[in-house]
Formats: C-alpha cells, structure tokens, sequence
C-alpha cells in the first residue's frame, strides 16, 4: 500500500535506474526503470531520496517532496575530499551506508560497477578519500576498442574457475580483467592496513559475486549498501 512507503529511493547509476520501497524502515524489491521520468510517473506524490552518476540528469526539475543527493545535501559524515562537487552521489551513499552499518569502525567500500570505485570512511565517520579504476566490462570493451585483432568478450558468459592462465583468447581476456582487479583490489587493502587497523571491506556493485569468494580480506557483500545510505540520509535532513 502507497500509503505505508516512508520514501523511494532511487540509484541511477550508468547502466540502470533502480527504485527501493521502504516501508516502516525495511527496504523492499528493487525495481528497474529506463528513465527517471518513469519513475515520476510511477512514484507522483512520494517522498524520494535520489542518488545519479549521469551527466544528462543535472538540472532536471523534480517534483516536490524529492531530495537529489550531492555535496551540498546535509550528511551523516564529514568529506574529507578536495573537490566535492565532483564527488559522485553513489560514493557519498555508499559510505553513508558503511558507515550507518558499521559505526565507529574503519570502513572500505568496493564498487564493482561500470567503474571500480574503492572508498575508505574512517572510525571517526570521515570520507577520507578513494581509488576510481576501470570496471570488469570497461577493460574488456577497452581492449577491443584499442586493438585490431582482440574481440569484445564484455557481454560474454566465460566460466574462469581455475587457474590464471587462459588457454583461449577469450580465456585470456577475462583473465587478464579479472586477475588485474583482484590484485588491485587486494593491494589497496594491503596499503591501507599500514594506517588504518581493523578494515571492514564491505563489497558491492554489478561484478561482486566475482570476487566475493576469492579475495583474501575478509568481506561482508552490501548488496543494498546505497540504499541503506541513501535512507540514513534521508532521514538526516
């Protein structure tokens, strides 16, 4: 029942726009949109709370009763970051939502999206700063993209359970991403822990089941950890 739903929180992200009924403080169904004015139309006279990583949503007039988080909204944190207003609302979410989930305790968030995106919210509840690097799909696509002779293999189903070395092309390719994110995954961890003790590595994104399984922290998968940060700070305003 609509009358029930507290807020809808949206997460347009680059590849989907995805909503979240939360009802009595519990999050709901995640439900798929091509467009935010569908989600107007679905959603006309709800509270939303909505985070976008797209360019061609700035400046797009919302209906009343709807916050679209960016560095100016008002946090639950403090950023620590140089230039906030290129700070993306699905990081400043997320490490809302670590941070609400793991309070007084040193956080690193991994987003395997489009881009990976590693985070660090520190005990104090301070953003401290991050890694951006290139996503699963971005290496493949970029590898095809920059060479003559290399297929796509980005929409590809490639089962690699086994060893590093590839024994097709195709093989090879996936190796080479996944394997690159692993250890770039693993070394930042490995880098951070000379400053901050007891880690929390908190993953998320598209491309998490990957590595959930295979990397040598030990992890918690936030599969609804921008949600979680996007309902903290709708209640924090």
């Amino acid at each position: 029942m609509t009358e029930n739903i507290e807020v809808i929180l949206v997460d347009v992200g680059n590849s989907s726009i995805k909503t979240t009924e939360v009802v009595a403080g519990s999050f709901g169904d995640q439900e798929i949109f091509d467009s935010i004015h569908q989600v107007f139309e679905s959603y006309t006279g709800l509270p939303m709370m909505i985070s976008s990583v797209r360019k061609t949503d700035e400046g797009i007039v919302t209906p009343n009763r709807v916050v679209v988080l960016d560095h100016q909204t008002k946090l639950p944190i403090t950023l620590d970051y140089l230039t906030p207003e290129t700070l993306g609302a699905d990081r400043i979410a997320a490490a809302v939502g670590a941070n609400d989930l793991f309070p007084n305790q040193n956080n690193v968030i991994i987003d395997l999206g489009t881009c990976m995106t590693i985070d660090l919210v520190d005990s104090s509840g301070t953003f401290k700063g991050g890694v951006i690097a290139p996503g699963m799909k971005m290496r493949m696509k970029s590898m095809a993209s920059f060479t003559s002779a290399l297929p796509d293999i980005s929409e590809d189903e490639i089962s690699r359970d086994s060893g590093i070395l590839g024994k097709t092309t195709q093989e090879c390719l996936w190796s080479g991403s996944f394997w690159g994110i692993y250890h770039e995954i693993n070394g930042v961890i490995r880098t951070l822990e000379a400053d901050f003790t007891s880690l929390n590595i908190i993953v998320t994104g598209g491309d998490a089941h990957y590595f959930e399984s295979n990397l040598k922290a030990h992890i918690f998968a936030g599969s609804k950890i921008v949600q979680r940060g996007l309902y903290r700070i709708w209640k924090h305003q």
